[in-house]
């Protein structure tokens, strides 16, 4: 039984029918894969605003080429003929002219030497005209929410540490700021999961990890959470085998205000036991020259390690 209190489940479930590999991505996000999830244009506008930048810019490009092939196959089908100078002498010419012609319509760059001239070719360019303003004004509202969604650029070490605290042990992770604008009024909480066997077979437990510090006012370098291990706290007592049997997970929480964007901002990241070092402290990642302060993120997940015992006290 631990010594430590546990936590209310935080929403995450605390049964399932298989062992979960983890609960979390070390990036925070959740590894759920939904079944049925709701479809629609504002869904499928939260997905381009969320995906990455790579499949964006690649969505973008299919949906441009798409409509262009789209309707400069209309054009053909209503006959190039139907646009003025173009080039009817073959095929490749003709499908050259109708494509050319969608991309200076769909661009809404205005017409050159190929232009509309009968009635179903101004309706197929009015329609893609419509397409095109439509399509750039999505573009620019996708873009401007990623730009101004206030968003964290934090960066963790790669390992947390169970190390020397006073006069006894700690989990300890390290986090820093990628941005060069200040985070202020910063919180962390620290949630560990732990399967444990009950009557009921095994579940999940949550437990609140106290921290030396959880809040601090200014956050200009790295921050080193703390959670000491003392009689009171879930780890007391375990081995680094203990953790892995229990498939431990560390949830890091942290939340607070960035001035570049001047919102608040809340970030998620999660340690695993395979991700946890037995016996370390971590090595200073800042230092001073030339009386300024500087604070290298190549050093933040740098650590050497200590003795310590096969199980912590309890």
């Amino acid at each position: 039984m631990n010594k430590g209190q546990r936590a209310e489940d935080p929403g995450i479930g605390s049964s399932f029918e298989k062992p979960v590999d983890r609960l979390m991505s070390r990036d925070g996000s959740f590894r759920v894969e939904r079944i049925g999830e709701s479809s629609g244009l504002r869904e499928g506008f939260v997905a381009l605003v969320t995906m990455s930048v790579g499949r964006l810019v690649l969505t973008f490009v299919i949906g441009y080429l798409t409509m262009n092939l789209l309707f400069g196959s209309l054009y053909m089908i209503i006959g190039v003929e139907n646009i003025g100078n173009a080039d009817l002498g073959t095929l490749t010419g003709r499908w050259m002219s109708a494509i050319g012609m969608s991309v200076q319509t769909l661009t809404t760059v205005g017409y050159g030497s190929l232009v509309p001239s009968s009635p179903a070719a101004w309706l197929v360019a009015g329609v893609e005209g419509v397409f095109g303003i439509l399509g750039f004004s999505l573009i620019s509202a996708v873009l401007y929410a990623r730009f101004a969604r206030p968003k964290a650029n934090l960066v963790y070490s790669e390992q947390g540490l169970i190390a020397p605290y006073k006069d006894g042990w700690s989990f300890q992770v390290r986090v820093a700021n990628r941005r060069n604008t200040l985070m202020v009024e910063v919180e962390a909480r620290i949630l560990l999961v732990m399967a444990d066997v009950d009557d009921q077979g095994e579940r999940l437990n949550y437990y609140n990890l106290p921290l030396q510090i959880d809040k601090v006012t200014f956050m200009p370098l790295s921050w080193t959470l703390v959670h000491p291990i003392n009689a009171e706290s879930p780890l007391a007592g375990l081995s680094m085998a203990d953790l892995t049997q229990r498939r431990a997970e560390f949830l890091v929480i942290l939340k607070g205000m960035d001035e570049g964007y001047m919102g608040a901002i809340h970030a998620r990241h999660s340690v695993r036991y395979d991700e946890l070092v037995w016996g370390a402290r971590y090595v200073r990642a800042f230092s001073v020259k030339d009386g300024a302060t500087r604070l290298d993120l190549n050093k933040l997940s740098d650590f050497m390690k200590v003795d310590m015992p096969a199980r912590l006290p309890a």
